[in-house]
């Protein structure tokens, strides 16, 4: 996919601590019971997990696994003759990351409040589980390489057949 216009906060001199405690802010009053946030140095990725209530006793991890490699990509090349070194623009590629992910979570999550999309919907590739190794997987972890590949729809359309 190519970008044709500006990248959104591309410029963005907000440190990733303020877009994090806005991102913790909006998902306690939606009602969330835990936030957390990671970084994974050997992957290069930057990690939101939440935990919220579906139903009384029922609490559903959510994981977001946040790759910043596209903007990284994007900065660099668009401000290769302005070259301010690789440290520079991963920082700024994590500055914009989570920019971007606080606009998203505040836009899906008024989808939710006015009813517009139920949150089961809009969240559900995201529900996560601890595998007994201790690392996340989300639902989409598992869903997504079945539906490339075929195999979800085609378990599902003959799920009923006789063999």
């Amino acid at each position: 996919m190519t970008i044709d216009k500006p990248l959104k906060s591309q410029d963005t001199r907000v440190p990733i601590s303020r877009s994090q405690e806005g991102i913790r802010d909006l998902l306690d009053k939606f009602g969330a019971k835990k936030v957390a946030f990671e970084e994974d140095f050997d992957k290069g990725t930057q990690v939101l997990r939440f935990t919220y209530p579906l139903e009384e006793a029922l609490d559903i991890p959510v994981q977001f696994n946040i790759e910043t490699k596209g903007i990284y990509k994007y900065l660099r090349d668009k401000y290769k003759r302005a070259y301010k070194g690789d440290e520079y623009f991963f920082k700024q590629a994590k500055r914009v990351a989570w920019r971007h992910i606080l606009d998203w979570v505040k836009a899906n999550l008024n989808l939710v409040e006015f009813g517009l999309i139920p949150f089961e919907n809009m969240f559900l590739s995201y529900f996560s589980h601890v595998l007994p190794d201790g690392t996340y997987k989300s639902l989409g972890d598992f869903v997504i390489p079945k539906l490339h590949s075929g195999e979800l729809f085609r378990k599902l359309l003959h799920q009923g057949e006789k063999k």
